[in-house]
């Protein structure tokens, strides 16, 4: 494998309404990289959650500020802040114009990912 660059026009846009989400094409199934900007809380429902069976992630806070649900914690979380996500914990984001990157181990995918009520 050979070095790359992608740009924000590479990547795949995924509006889900209240998180758009710009995934960065990944050359493995180990790691991938994506842009997050929420506008709101996702998923939408206050009670409902999402939950990764194999991806563990961390987030970096860009821009904004706003709240990670990550488990039974909430992190009221601010430009420049990191969390940790580990697999099999529930997780949820609210903010306004909140900009986040997620850094996915391995690479998302859809089927190991579940909607929860709380």
């Amino acid at each position: 494998m050979k070095p790359q660059k992608f740009t924000l026009e590479d990547t795949k846009k995924v509006d889900l309404k209240t998180k758009v989400i710009y995934k960065y094409p990944s050359l493995s199934r180990l790691l991938e990289l994506n842009y997050m900007i929420v506008n709101g809380r996702h998923p939408e429902n206050k009670n409902e959650y999402t939950i990764e069976h194999d991806c563990q992630f961390i987030v970096y806070v860009v821009k904004g500020n706003g709240k990670i649900y990550a488990g039974d914690k909430i992190f009221n979380v601010k430009t420049g802040d990191t969390v940790y996500v580990p697999t099999e914990n529930k997780f949820a984001v609210e903010g306004e114009g909140l900009e986040y990157v997620t850094v996915d181990m391995p690479a998302w995918y859809p089927e190991q990912a579940e909607i929860v009520s709380k």
